[in-house]
């Protein structure tokens, strides 16, 4: 008698009889060979599907993974670039009014150590600065600089001596007439990255045709009949088995790629937030250079007094003192500029935000009184502990407090941060930040895009559209929420972050003492 069948776990068992004639012996071989074969053609069939399965997964997802780190890559180059920008065109507008072009020479040069070239046109197109190596083929056409004065920007890519570059120009205003005085391109070489995409695209291509080849091979593995050592219970399980455990350590090797890649956006992501910061920087630097100059008068005044004078010591003793407050009061604005605009490791700790707000508050003081805008706090008394990264938060805090003053920058208003603590279970309390301005308020129609990436209600040149963006992300990397209430008569961003846990922690412990003592009551 003879049978193929199930037997107990995983293997199959084959009972045969052997009979006593040579027909039933060959017979007994025929029935046991097609056994063999019913159960090889088992694995070949699941292992096919697993191929089938696999192999459209692995076609789309390696193209889209190709094409979506392609596309990232380049809007962060381009967000680069326009950040770039952004912080030279005050500070050029100031050293060609000043026609101080020796600081124009330094700023070229120093930028140009990292593969970005400039240049300064005239309001007609022609070459006004530039360095000696500069690309005299990247030089835009007359119809660039037509469309960059009504637009506020233009940008490009050319092939320029052999290599590939992304352009970007946007004109410069006077300080006095607010027209264009010129135009200023930055160009930023992108050889490299074009080549190193299509490298990382063509080694993608390779290792999925490899993974596809490897799984064509194991499919094929399973239709030979002439394997050694292969029996009917043991070996297919085992091979399959050892098919898995390959496939465990391949799936083990892509989670560890993902990581690395999620990594290296996190990085991209902290760049993006340093170069937004550097932008707010060239924003703010006319009026603390003014801030600056101010000490710095007194300083040569009282210097001057000293050295022309024979005052009595009292006079020398009270103009050192003044000399050396006012050059404080300098360290100080320097001090400043310097924290802010530094990039820091990412460190999330328990501190209270009050000394956050007022030092963002501090670098825009200045702006403030410029534009005759009137700067109002209402901070809650007790502190206000946050789980979060002071840098973060400061950007953020800049970022709304600029938006204001540019809200009121033609007519002034007043500016009024206040920070509440609202929840009354200790778990569910939540710290809330208000900015509010009394500009004319955002249209309804811009309403639900003021977060989106690069839009923009400024004029040409006065804002990227990412303050907002990078604000939303680090308070929603924060576990908060950020929300917007406009109307005509002004302007209010709300903040929302929890409460730090320890905070909350303290709450309950003192919770227990207050429900008894009322209790006894």
């Amino acid at each position: 008698m003879h049978q193929c069948g199930s037997t107990e776990g995983l293997g199959l068992a084959f009972i045969s009889k052997q009979p006593k004639s040579g027909d039933g012996a060959s017979l007994g071989a025929s029935v046991r060979n097609a056994c063999i074969m019913w159960f090889v053609r088992i694995g070949t069939r699941l292992t096919f599907v697993l191929l089938l399965a696999l192999t459209p997964v692995l076609a789309a997802y390696t193209y889209w993974s190709v094409q979506r780190s392609t596309r990232t890559y380049i809007n962060d180059l381009k967000r680069e670039t326009r950040a770039i920008t952004r912080g030279l065109t005050p500070a050029l507008e100031n050293d060609i009014q000043n026609s101080e072009w020796d600081q124009v020479q330094d700023i070229f040069q120093r930028i140009g150590t990292e593969g970005t070239a400039s240049a300064l046109f005239r309001r007609d197109g022609t070459s006004w600065y530039a360095l000696r190596e500069f690309p005299p083929d990247l030089a835009p056409a007359h119809d660039a600089f037509e469309l960059s004065h009504s637009e506020g920007f233009v940008e490009y890519e050319r092939t320029a001596s052999g290599r590939t570059w992304f352009c970007r120009v946007v004109p410069l205003l006077g300080r006095q007439s607010q027209q264009d005085i010129g135009y200023l391109l930055v160009a930023q070489d992108w050889t490299d990255i074009s080549e190193d995409l299509r490298s990382r695209s063509i080694v993608s291509a390779i290792a999925a045709l490899i993974l596809m080849a490897e799984l064509s091979r194991k499919v094929m593995s399973f239709s030979r009949e002439d394997e050694p050592d292969r029996g009917v219970e043991g070996d297919e399980v085992r091979m399959l088995t050892e098919e898995f455990w390959r496939l465990d350590d391949q799936l083990a090797k892509a989670r560890g790629a993902l990581l690395e890649r999620h990594r290296r956006e996190l990085e991209l992501e902290r760049r993006l937030q340093h170069a937004d910061r550097l932008a707010t920087i060239g924003t703010l630097a006319s009026g603390l250079a003014h801030e600056i100059g101010t000490p710095m008068g007194v300083i040569r005044a009282r210097a001057e007094y000293l050295l022309y004078s024979k005052p009595a010591p009292a006079k020398v003793q009270e103009a050192l003192d003044i000399i050396i407050s006012q050059i404080d009061r300098i360290s100080r604005i320097v001090r400043m500029l310097l924290d802010y605009a530094s990039s820091r490791e990412s460190l999330r700790v328990a501190c209270d935000v009050r000394p956050i707000v007022q030092h963002a508050l501090r670098l825009i003081e200045t702006e403030a009184a410029r534009r005759n805008v009137q700067v109002v706090t209402d901070l809650e008394s007790e502190p206000l502990v946050l789980e979060c990264n002071a840098d973060q938060l400061q950007q953020v805090f800049v970022n709304l407090a600029m938006n204001a003053l540019d809200a009121m920058a033609l007519t002034g208003g007043t500016f009024r941060v206040s920070a509440r603590i609202l929840g009354n279970d200790g778990a569910s309390r939540v710290v809330v930040f208000t900015f509010e301005d009394t500009g004319p308020g955002i249209a309804p129609e811009h309403q639900t895009r003021v977060f989106d990436p690069f839009f923009t209600t400024k004029e040409p040149g006065k804002g990227t559209g990412m303050g907002l963006a990078v604000s939303q992300s680090i308070i929603r990397d924060h576990n908060g929420e950020i929300t917007l209430e406009s109307r005509p008569s002004g302007t209010r961003f709300v903040v929302a972050m929890p409460i730090a846990q320890a905070a909350v922690q303290k709450n309950h412990a003192n919770q227990p003492t207050t429900h008894r003592t009322e209790i006894k009551t």
